[in-house]
């Protein structure tokens, strides 16, 4: 006999794990359901942040014992509570589109692991399955029930990006797979943690696969530690306020999320909003470019997603449903929800995804998705940011809470391994696109170098640090002029830095990119696209010359040496300390037409060398003198001759 909470499709081999109907849960596992319906105001505020707070601490917990740069600046990792049954109370402020996920393995979990092996008090179980719920194989979940007088209260969990977890290319992003058998092993739920201790033949079994052992190791042990401090705080609530008054303030917490959400939905007409973009390059060797849509569909107080019209899943970049599903909350969470921050329960209960099985962003098994958390995941963020906008936009006070899209459209990924300066063998996946930009804004401008909007924690590491980290010398890190897309309203402009091998022969390169040949941050209303990605490489340069001579070059064109532009998705790039490595990061889309303008504004951009006179002139219609004034005669006649060459240009409407 067994009772029924939620069904799924997937089949425990193939088919993505997408809970629509009723699952099965073993009558061997108890969940506790009783709530408290009059938890007076006071009482519901102290438990509320108690419970924010505990997510706060359960994530510092994972950055203190973690180590891991991955962790520390790029906080790519989230924790979460969840109720009994796997329904979303918080998630965390660090990397928002984990959080879309971890309700799927805690829901797999209890339809099948209740019976076999059994979920017990002091069980972790973990998982880097993609099928089942994330964004690939590096990241992995841990879940943690939490048990009172017997039966699950609640469950806490987070998932962490870990260094590397095996796979044909260090760091487990592997360009070259054709499928997942060729890419680090996906596990499903499993009991890793038993009576509160790492079970070690599960640990041995896990870091047989790294070259970074020691890493995971540590990280495992973060993301058990995050865990049990979240689990002893909640119990140490349910003991002062009593079960039914705690699991009072979580329902609460969800229907109060709800009901903001549903009142947003109020003011929106029914309609259907769509956005089309494109990753080009597939795997290594590739050259083809790949649709990839998006819609969404408002029926009352629904609504309802479709990756409609995506092109069929290949080579390297596919996503499966669980990736699919968290880029679609990551602005669902920012642009509904600014007074409900990471409560996204009551919204997923109005919000439906009808996703196409065996597309590129929901990838049957066995595709390759080892770099879905850099390729995939992000244009469906972009997408779902653009078709959000387009209907937010219906309403003037709406239009005030959404922001264009970012810089690090596609994650520009640059992987290094190698031998350090003791002799030691080192990985590093380089972070300093964190640092990205915020796109503009339907009223201001966007954010220069303002970092990821949607991981609100994260910071790109200090150029020392990355020297300490692995055998390179960073010529420079700047910001970047005209990377963020022109507009009424300009996107951010996003940065780009050099680097050289230091006190070693040799470092391993490995690119993994989208966004370079086609820009992905795709302006709104108007407004121009962000600066694509771009890898530069000088091979046999005089750079070492030039620093013996106390020069450090700061631009490419100053080097001596055979240039080439390397490939979005290149491996076996063995750089020596003769070659130097140029890495431009994608800026932030524009918002409106760029003629729009206030040519003041541009005055001022022009002035603070956020922009070139070329982009002034060619793109904003605005022309300054030698004192850097504005020429409004000339900025009128170029203005209108911008009007004439869109009409010259124009297609007469099919």
């Amino acid at each position: 006999m067994t009772a029924s909470i939620a069904e799924t499709s997937w089949d425990g081999v193939g088919r993505s794990y997408i809970p629509d109907h009723e699952i099965r849960i073993s009558p061997a596992v108890a969940l506790h359901r009783e709530t408290a319906e009059d938890v007076d105001p006071i009482s519901y505020e102290v438990i509320r942040h108690n419970l924010w707070n505990i997510n706060e601490e359960h994530g510092s917990t994972i950055v203190k014992v973690s180590g891991s740069p991955i962790a520390v600046f790029a906080h790519d990792f989230n924790p979460s509570i969840l109720t009994e049954d796997g329904e979303f109370v918080f998630f965390g402020p660090y990397l928002q589109f984990h959080a879309g996920m971890l309700d799927l393995n805690v829901k797999w979990t209890l339809e099948n692991r209740s019976e076999h092996p059994g979920i017990r008090d002091g069980d972790m179980f973990f998982a880097n399955d993609p099928w089942v719920g994330t964004t690939h194989q590096q990241d992995a979940a841990m879940m943690c029930p939490v048990f009172w007088e017997g039966r699950i209260f609640c469950w806490v969990a987070n998932l962490l990006h870990f260094a590397d977890v095996g796979g044909g290319t260090p760091g487990s992003f592997c360009p070259e797979a054709n499928d997942v058998f060729e890419e680090p092993v996906p596990t499903p739920p499993l009991r890793m943690v038993e009576n509160g201790e790492i079970r070690p033949d599960l640990e041995a079994q896990f870091l047989r696969r790294s070259r970074l052992p020691e890493l995971c190791a540590l990280d495992l042990r973060a993301v058990v530690a995050g865990n049990t401090v979240a689990k002893n705080r909640i119990l140490a609530l349910v003991e002062r306020y009593g079960p039914g008054v705690v699991k009072g303030v979580m329902r609460r917490v969800i229907s109060a999320g709800e009901e903001r959400f549903v009142r947003r939905l109020e003011r929106l007409p029914d309609g259907v909003w769509r956005d089309v973009n494109f990753l080009e390059v597939a795997k290594t060797g590739d050259r083809r470019a790949y649709k990839i849509a998006l819609e969404v569909r408002k029926e009352g107080d629904r609504l309802i997603f479709s990756n409609r019209g995506t092109d069929p899943q290949t080579g390297a970049i596919n996503i499966t449903y669980a990736a699919l599903r968290g880029g679609i909350m990551c602005p669902i969470n920012a642009f509904f929800l600014h007074d409900s921050l990471y409560a996204i329960g009551g919204a997923l209960r109005h919000i439906d995804i009808e996703p196409e099985p065996g597309t590129i962003t929901c990838a049957d098994y066995p595709a390759a998705c080892s770099n879905g958390g850099s390729t995939g995941v992000h244009i469906v963020i972009g997408l779902a940011v653009n078709v959000l906008a387009k209907m937010l936009a219906c309403d003037t006070k709406m239009a005030r809470s959404f922001c264009c899209q970012g810089g690090a459209t596609q994650w520009p990924g640059a992987t290094m391994s190698g031998k350090d300066r003791r002799g030691n063998d080192f990985g590093a996946f380089l972070l300093d696109p964190m640092a990205g930009a915020i796109g503009a804004f339907s009223f201001r401008d966007g954010v220069d170098v303002g970092g990821l909007w949607f991981d609100a924690k994260g910071t790109a590491p200090n150029v020392e640090h990355n020297e300490w980290a692995s055998p390179a010398l960073f010529l420079y890190r700047r910001e970047k002029p005209d990377s963020g897309g022109a507009g009424k309203f300009r996107g951010g402009n996003s940065l780009e830095l050099a680097w050289v091998p230091h006190k070693t022969d040799v470092i391993m390169q490995t690119t993994t990119a989208c966004g370079c040949a086609i820009p992905t941050a795709r302006g709104l209303f108007g407004g121009l696209a962000g600066s694509p990605n771009r890898y530069d490489y000088v091979e046999g340069s005089d750079v070492q010359e030039r620093l013996r001579g106390g020069t450090v070059p700061q631009d490419l064109d100053e080097l001596r040496g055979r240039r080439r532009e390397l490939l979005p998705k290149e491996t076996g790039i063995a750089q020596t300390v003769h070659d130097v490595y140029q890495l431009a990061i994608s800026g932030a889309a524009g918002y409106g037409d760029p003629i729009d303008r206030d040519p003041e504004a541009v005055a001022r951009d022009l002035a603070a060398g956020l922009v070139t006179p070329e982009t002034a002139r060619r793109f904003y219609g605005v022309v300054v003198d030698a004192a850097g004034h504005v020429d409004e005669e000339a900025t009128a006649h170029r203005r209108e001759e911008i009007r004439e060459e869109r009409r010259a240009s124009a297609e007469r409407p099919s």
